[in-house]
Order: C-alpha cells, then structure tokens, then sequence
C-alpha cells in the first residue's frame, strides 16, 4: 500500500501534475509489483542508524532527477510504503549532506 506523508502531500502532488504524474504511477506500479529496477528504487540506508529509507528516482531534465524519499516497512503482514520528502532537483550522483539530512529526517518519521 501506497501512502503520502500529510505535511508533504501537496507539494509532492504539485510536483507530479500533467506528464510526470504517468511517470509516477509507472514507478507505484513497477514498485508493488517488485519489478522496479535500482535505476527507479532502492535503499538509502547511507548508516546502521538508517532503517526502512527507499527513494524513487526521476531521471532526466524533465524531472530534474528529482527523488521521494521514503519509507517502506511492513505493518503485520502488510507492505506500507510512504511517500515522505520530495527532493525536487538531485545535481550530484553521490549524496550531499542536504540529501542526507533529508534521509535521516525521514527515518525520523513515526507512521505508526
């Protein structure tokens, strides 16, 4: 199940309107279908104190390269995946410290 963080939903929703909101529910889809490749999703757990972090990538200038961090865990049985930080614009490929900070606010999150 895919979930919006309340306090980013609207800017993650504004970001995605028009053309990239089909490139989002081919990601949603590809995710909950576990046949999301790491160019699209994977771990961000940068440290042992990270937990449960995944981002989804948006490649190319008409994205640009923007990320959602988030949050996937399972609650009993049931796969939880919450969408938390919108990064609108990634410039480098390893993590700077505005990413990181970015990480560790998400793996901050209680969605319980």
């Amino acid at each position: 199940m895919f979930f919006i963080d309340k306090s980013n939903k609207q800017d993650i929703e504004n970001f995605f309107k028009g053309k990239r909101s089909n490139k989002l529910q081919e990601f949603l889809s590809k995710i909950a279908n576990n046949t999301a490749t790491r160019d699209i999703y994977g771990q961000e757990n940068f440290n042992k104190n990270i937990k449960d972090i995944t981002v989804i990538k948006f490649k190319g200038k008409q994205s640009n390269n923007a990320r959602i961090y988030c949050k996937d865990f399972y609650s009993d049985t049931q796969r939880i995946i919450v969408l938390s930080e919108l990064l609108e614009s990634k410039k480098q490929n390893k993590l700077t410290q505005k990413e990181k900070t970015l990480i560790n606010k998400v793996n901050n999150y209680d969605y319980s």
